[in-house]
């Protein structure tokens, strides 16, 4: 039987189709080596191992490779379908033929049912074993196909998946199983849209009864997103290709599928790498690199190098480094790529280049980038620092340039950075501070006071709060006073996170203000004795200063600073436009001024004073500045003003005495003289009536004298009283008075604004007639008040006459009355206007300044 075998392999058909190698198992050894040796003759591609039993079956399974297993049905201790279990749990798909003499039906299903291959029942005679060759060349080459075939599914990098026109599942391969997450055998039979995410199964089926109707190779959903679903409802996006197969008439589909999550998140990495390129405020730039040649060449550049830099991507692309930059600047970038090449690792730096425009600061950072062990391209970003150089610059100038002391502390104290005026001050390297309590440092080693003092300022800091002192702190040759504070600096949450001490020598300070505070004291002395005050303006620093007199005598508190602006406000409306241009002059021509105007007080009073200004200059001759006196001269310029006035009163008495009373005076004495000759009554009457007149003119010039003295005290008084006071004494037959006042007050001398009251209605009386109506009421703008008559009134020609001395329309009149009313309105720092009434008659208006007195109303 060997040599038959030999004789096979030999052949040339046996080159062509590799040998079937049979393994034979029955109990009983004729029965088997007449099976094993009838096979070998009927097929020349049949070899045959027989054994008796299972054991040594399965050792011979174990041992060699057995292309087909023939067994009978019927052995002791395991029969045919028990050994076909055993090999079915080890050898899966291994073709297994059951060749046995006690056959029935129920035997065949249950092979059948078992995994069993093939099923023969021994028959009498020798032709039974052609027809088992021919069945064991059929299965095993089926198998061999079968296997080859999945072989070649399995070893596909991608999942496939074969269905039927009916989309379900006859066949997948390892890779697809571990793609969707299921164990082997579990999709057959299952439809093909198990595969998919819920909501694309109905029109998937759609598309697949459309796709069967004109099959072709394909890819599935070319213009679509397409997902599978896994075991555990996860999802994935794939790509998809359909192929037709058709197997006798039966149309199956083979699906190739491909999960593209990798890909897929490669492309979003590139897009989101391409939009963080296109879209990044710093400027990015890619580099071409030859490593053998030693050559750079900028490749591409970002919008934001484009705009930042001032250079495109079409005038620079594909160009040298030093072609851009110039030979200088361009060695300089070469060095910092050649060392990244070299490196093999990241590099960031400073440089100073001409793009946009000379002198500017770039921070740059590259980074290589190596394939295959060769730097390919240098990637970098780089960005405009300039103005953040000028900040540092200018925070060295601040920090380190100034002979302040300053520095950075955590907000419990600790020391962060001291500046270097501090640092040489005190003696002290950085490292002696840095990381101590300030309170611990060398400059408060002494005074355990002091150093108690500054832990409580920098508690009160690190909640927020600004602190001030003067302190005593020690240096390395001299101790000082210094104005010491503590700013914390709060973050966006408004979180201390630092604190920022300052401290300011101000040891010579100190000693000029004790100096000044004697010459204060020596100054306010004078100032208290002659009550003048001193002001300046620094024009250099825009700063009004005022000496206390200054202050006191503008009603306001020393804690007010006041501007320019400001301090011309307080003069009076009328006296704002000299001042203003005489301090204007000053400051501009260096021309100075002595003035005597009037200003309104913090408590709305009115006060003359002197004020007097002079240039200021420096050493160099500049004028930065003007320097003057300020003086009260209220009650000087009010005695002058009683003066003038007594002095103006006392030439009119003379005119009345030497004009109004000499006529009567005359009269009397030639009457007299008349009536002593003739002896006639009328001589005598007029005697008496020039008497009469001479008593009425020396009467109405007392009260003139004494009502045109100023008001020095005054009280709130109700008009609608005063008026109704003065009706009484001058009321007379059917005249009328109507009061509309509504309760107004004013401060007044109230005997005195009777008086004016009784003059206004005895005169609206006189020339009005018996039966006029009058009227009292408050002018529009609340600030006085009038008296007004629907007499004839005055001619527009007479009105301002009307208050001179001596005036009058009637005969009997002395002139004085509203003289008297013009000395009463004048000596409150009213003002009185003769005018027309609404109904033609006579209408006086008292106008009551606020600046001159307290107006009320209730």
């Amino acid at each position: 039987m060997s040599d038959q075998r030999s004789a096979v392999t030999d052949g040339s058909e046996a080159r062509d189709e590799p040998t079937i190698s049979v393994l034979c198992v029955d109990d009983e050894r004729d029965v088997v080596d007449l099976t094993g040796a009838f096979l070998e003759r009927e097929s020349d591609r049949i070899t045959t191992r027989t054994v008796t039993n299972v054991r040594d079956a399965l050792e011979r399974l174990d041992a060699e490779p057995i292309d087909c297993v023939v067994s009978d049905y019927q052995m002791p201790g395991t029969d045919g379908l028990a050994f076909l279990d055993v090999v079915r749990d080890d050898y899966d798909d291994l073709p297994f033929v059951l060749f046995t003499g006690q056959g029935s039906e129920e035997i065949a299903s249950e092979a059948i049912s078992r995994g069993v291959t093939d099923y023969l029942q021994k028959e009498p005679g020798t032709d039974q074993y052609a027809v088992l060759a021919n069945r064991i060349e059929n299965v095993v080459v089926r198998h061999r196909a079968e296997s080859r075939f999945e072989s070649f599914l399995n070893s596909a990098p991608y999942g496939i998946v074969i269905s039927d026109a009916e989309g379900h599942i006859h066949q997948v391969n390892e890779h697809l199983n571990e793609q969707f997450g299921y164990e082997r055998d579990q999709l057959l039979g299952e439809p093909i849209e198990v595969l998919l995410p819920e909501r694309y199964r109905d029109e998937h089926a759609r598309h697949r009864g459309r796709y069967v109707a004109s099959p072709e190779r394909r890819p599935m959903g070319a213009d679509f997103d397409l997902w599978g679903r896994r075991t555990d409802g996860s999802e994935f996006p794939v790509e998809i290709t359909l192929s037709p197969i058709d197997l006798d008439s039966d149309l199956e589909v083979v699906a190739s599928v491909h999960d593209v999550t990798v890909q897929r998140e490669r492309e979003e990495q590139f897009e989101l790498a391409e939009t963080l390129f296109e879209n990044a405020q710093d400027a990015l730039f890619i580099i071409d690199v030859d490593e053998a040649a030693d050559e750079f060449r900028l490749e591409r550049v970002s919008p934001a190098y484009e705009a930042h830099a001032g250079l495109s991507n079409d005038e620079i692309q594909g160009r040298s480094l030093r072609d851009v930059f110039g030979d200088e600047e361009g060695e300089a970038i070469l060095r910092r790529y050649r060392e990244c090449v070299d490196r093999r690792e990241p590099l960031e730096y400073e440089e100073r280049l001409s793009v946009p425009e000379a002198g500017t600061y770039w921070e740059t950072r590259i980074a290589p980038v190596v394939i295959d062990g060769c730097v390919e391209q240098l990637v970098g970003a780089t960005r405009n620092v300039t103005e953040r150089k000028k900040r540092e610059q200018k925070y060295d100038a601040i920090f380190n340039q100034t002979y302040q002391f300053t520095g950075l502390m955590e907000p419990d104290g600790t020391m962060v950075e001291a500046n270097e005026s501090a640092l040489e001050f005190g003696g002290l390297a950085r490292e002696d501070v840095v990381g101590k309590p300030v309170w611990e440092t060398g400059w408060f080693t002494d005074d355990e006071a002091t150093k108690d003092v500054v832990s409580d300022l920098v508690d009160r800091a690190s909640s927020g709060e600004f602190v001030r002192a003067e302190l005593d702190i020690c240096g390395a040759d001299r101790d000082v006073t210094v104005d010491y504070s503590i700013k914390p600096i709060t973050d966006e949450t408004g979180e201390v996170g630092l604190l920022l001490p300052e401290a300011r020598d101000i040891t010579a300070l100190k000693e000029r203000e004790e100096e000044l505070e004697q010459k204060r004291e020596f100054l306010a002395q004078i100032q208290e004795v002659a009550d003048i005050g001193g002001w300046e303006y620094d024009s250099r620093t825009d700063t009004m200063r005022w000496t206390e007199e200054v202050y006191r005598i503008h009603g306001m508190p020393l804690d007010y600073e006041p501007t320019v602006e400001e301090g011309i406000d307080f003069y009076h409306p009328g006296d704002r436009a000299t001042i203003r241009d005489a301090f204007e002059r000053l400051t501009t021509a260096g021309e100075p001024y002595d003035l005597k105007l009037r200003i309104i007080t913090n408590d709305d009073e009115m006060r003359w004073v002197r004020s007097r200004g002079e240039p200021w200059y420096d050493d160099d001759g500049d004028l930065v500045g003007v320097r003057g006196a300020f003086r009260d001269i209220t009650e000087r310029t009010e005695r002058e003003r009683e003066l003038e006035r007594q002095n103006d009163r006392l030439e009119e008495f003379a005119a009345v005495v030497s004009h109004d009373l000499r006529n009567p005076l005359t009269v009397a004495q030639g009457s007299l003289e008349l009536g002593r000759q003739s002896g006639a009554p009328e001589d005598f009457e007029r005697v008496e009536n020039a008497h009469e007149r001479m008593n009425t003119l020396i009467n109405d010039l007392l009260t003139l004298a004494r009502q045109g003295q100023l008001v020095e005290e005054t009280q709130s008084v109700v008009l609608d009283t005063i008026v109704a006071a003065a009706w009484e004494t001058v009321r007379n037959g059917p005249a009328t008075l109507d009061v509309a006042l509504d309760g107004y007050r004013l401060d007044a001398d109230e005997s005195r604004l009777r008086q004016l009251f009784e003059n206004l209605l005895s005169n609206a009386v006189r020339h009005g007639g018996d039966d006029v109506s009058i009227r009292v009421g408050l002018l529009d703008d609340g600030d006085g008040f009038y008296v007004e008559d629907d007499g004839p009134g005055i001619p527009a020609a007479e009105r301002e006459s009307v208050f001179e001395h001596g005036y009058s329309t009637t005969r009997k009149g002395t002139g004085f009355g509203l003289a008297i009313v013009e000395e009463i309105a004048e000596a409150h720092g009213w003002t009185v206007a003769a005018t027309e009434s609404a109904d033609g008659g006579a209408r006086f208006e008292i106008a009551v300044e606020p600046a001159n007195a307290a107006v009320t109303a209730e």
